[in-house]
């Protein structure tokens, strides 16, 4: 919140230093520039998702011949197993970002997901769209809600969080500090949510993927997504395959982060 509260102090200062000492209607216009110059570094801020001006922003890791895999949304009852059997026939582990409010119905399969070898990381508690205007208690809820429930089921505490959609608002970087976790945006996604075409999914993540690249894909259906994951599930071993052509190996986000 204090780079927030920075930025608007300095374009107030700005925007009355050029009404005050500049004459009209030049000065209108600089005071306009500065208003808006901060509007824009706020937004960035807030929708660029591998931005890191409010919560520092793990998406790639440079240097790295490897990419990470993950999946949002889950862990989903009917999807969540067909991936889990895909990234086993192929020897790939990844990493789940969960919803709380599924995880705490799904509580075996998120074990499950553990007991593979699968990392598990924090994608909220609810998903709600609204999180993403929530200042520090309503955050602090969301992502504590979700860690107690992955804690409570496989005894481990998520290091990583995925903000729903990828915004951030100032106060999320603080939230996180106090958790000790790690913002995680991504490098190129599948946009599975909204694509019923395996082939356009595979092709988007095969071709544009990058050394140490986190790439995004869903297991779970919903959630402002479409309700079918059939999709992700015939794109996701082409997609294993066309890496690995490419030379790239298969990290989890805690082993690429290394």
């Amino acid at each position: 919140m204090a780079k927030a509260f920075a930025i608007k102090i300095l374009a107030a200062l700005g925007v009355l230093a050029a009404l005050w000492l500049g004459d009209a209607p030049t000065s209108w216009w600089i005071a306009g520039l500065i208003a808006l110059s901060a509007i824009s570094l706020i937004a960035w801020g807030v929708f660029d998702v591998n931005s890191s001006l409010w919560a520092p922003t793990l998406w790639h890791v440079p240097g790295v011949n490897a990419v990470s895999l993950t999946f949002d949304d889950g862990p989903d009852p009917e999807f969540t197993p067909r991936v889990l059997e895909i990234l086993a026939r192929k020897k790939v582990t990844a990493t789940f970002f969960v919803v709380g409010e599924r995880a705490r119905a799904n509580q075996a399969l998120l074990r499950e997901i553990d007991h593979q070898g699968h990392m598990i990381g924090n994608h909220s508690f609810s998903h709600a769209w609204n999180i993403n205007f929530a200042l520090h208690a309503g955050l602090t809820r969301e992502i504590n809600g979700c860690n107690a429930i992955i804690e409570a089921a496989i005894g481990k505490r998520p290091q990583f969080y995925r903000a729903p959609f990828g915004f951030k608002n100032p106060a999320l970087g603080d939230v996180l500090a106090k958790q000790a976790m790690t913002c995680v945006g991504w490098q190129v996604r599948g946009f599975d949510a909204v694509r019923s075409n395996a082939n356009t999914i595979a092709r988007r993540l095969v071709l544009k993927a990058k050394a140490g690249g986190i790439l995004l894909l869903h297991d779970g259906s919903g959630l402002q997504g479409t309700q079918d994951r059939s999709a992700t599930l015939e794109a996701l071993p082409v997609i294993i395959d066309g890496l690995r052509a490419r030379g790239f190996e298969f990290k989890r986000l805690d082993e690429l982060a290394r």
